[in-house]
């Protein structure tokens, strides 16, 4: 019977306190030919962590491979550690694993175990945590939710000039209960027909316009969402389903502001009660449009 291959074996596994001296040996150790480059948002993210007291223990690992040892996992916190200038985190543990490998193969497979791609948390994990804590959205879609709520964050950026939420951050928007009614809303009117909708800018222009009038929005996107008016191709609704479609098929090539510009176009030819329109207009020449009411 052929002997199963065995590509790592743990040597030793121990939790110790994080030390600049801990920090100043991995440092010097010399890296796997498995260690990926630095990797400048990674050392950016991991700084703003330190920096606000987000630092959690560090998982920390070596091996032996033919006589010589190296550093498999760690380079990344170890590169902003070393930078750390009087901020060194306190009361922060490593666990700190050591293996030994028989061969390079044994060096690449213990690679791939630490932060394997299907492991990592997902913006839609994320999103997901903040919308797990309010009872009222469960029954929301997760996917759809975080994309709704992306466009409530691109709108409060972009179009009103708040102070950005970045990255993640973004998500904490599901802890105000003042766009529940819209998340809820959103979640009404899509479907599996209607992908051209669920693009960030698109529910941005969704947001603002519901924003503004409310049972006018719902009226006019639900609409939109059904192909637009059934008695007139050039019917604003109508317009806007077409133009959205050929931007979604790529027929019609339009950036993300001029996306949201479009919708918001449409929207105030229909308040305005323009039975008709020759085309779709994005141009940000002037900045955003105002949204009628």
């Amino acid at each position: 019977m052929e002997k199963e291959e065995r590509y790592f074996e743990l040597m030793s596994s121990t939790t110790i306190p994080l030390t600049k001296e801990l920090v100043a040996e991995f440092a010097k150790m010399e890296p796997s030919p498995t260690e990926r480059g630095l990797h400048r948002p990674r050392l950016i993210d991991l700084k703003e962590k330190f920096d606000n007291g987000l630092t959690v223990p560090f998982l920390w690992a070596t091996a032996e491979c033919n006589g010589k040892q190296y550093r498999i996992n760690g380079q990344h916190s170890v590169t902003v550690l070393k930078q750390a200038n009087g901020k060194f985190p306190e009361g922060v543990t490593v666990h700190r694993d050591h293996y030994k490998c028989e061969t390079e193969d044994g060096l690449i497979m213990l690679f791939r175990q630490h932060d394997p791609r299907g492991s990592g948390r997902s913006p839609g994990d994320v999103a997901g945590t903040y919308q797990g804590f309010e009872p009222d959205l469960i029954n929301v879609p997760r996917p759809l939710a975080k994309q709704a709520i992306e466009g409530v964050a691109w709108y409060l950026k972009e179009v009103e000039g708040l102070a950005p939420r970045k990255g993640d951050d973004r998500y904490g928007y599901f802890h105000n209960d003042q766009y529940h009614p819209f998340l809820h809303w959103v979640a009404g009117i899509f479907s599996v027909k209607t992908p051209e909708l669920r693009r960030v800018q698109i529910l941005s222009a969704m947001f603002g316009t519901w924003n503004a009038n409310q049972e006018e929005a719902e009226t006019f996107w639900d609409e939109v969402a059904r192909g637009g008016d059934a008695s007139s191709e050039d019917a604003p609704t109508s317009k806007l389903d077409a133009w959205l479609k050929a931007t979604q098929a790529k027929e019609v090539k339009v950036k993300p502001a001029p996306l949201y510009q479009g919708c918001i176009f449409v929207w105030n030819a229909y308040r305005r009660g323009d039975t008709s329109l020759r085309q779709v207009k994005a141009d940000m020449s002037k900045g955003f449009h105002d949204i009628a009411e």
